[in-house]
């Protein structure tokens, strides 16, 4: 029976952990983030795509929470 190095144990472990990171992060990092002026928040930006899906959710904030609450639940 050998006895495996540790070197070799740990450069196993960093080469299996940046594969992790790279499955996990990658998808994320992959897909461009498009950002448009938040309405009525003078020119704070929020995502596009996060008004889109819910417009009536960010003009419900807007009204009582205000315009920094609004950008900020909206943002990336």
């Amino acid at each position: 029976m050998a006895i495996i190095p540790a070197v070799v144990l740990r450069t196993a472990a960093g080469v299996a952990a940046s594969a992790a990171c790279a499955y996990f992060f990658w998808p994320s990092a992959a897909v461009p983030v498009v950002m448009m002026k938040a309405p009525g928040a003078a020119g704070l930006l929020i995502s596009r795509a996060a008004f889109l899906a819910n417009p009536q959710l960010y003009f419900t904030l807007l009204r009582t929470a205000g315009a920094a609450a609004a950008a900020a639940a909206f943002a990336v």
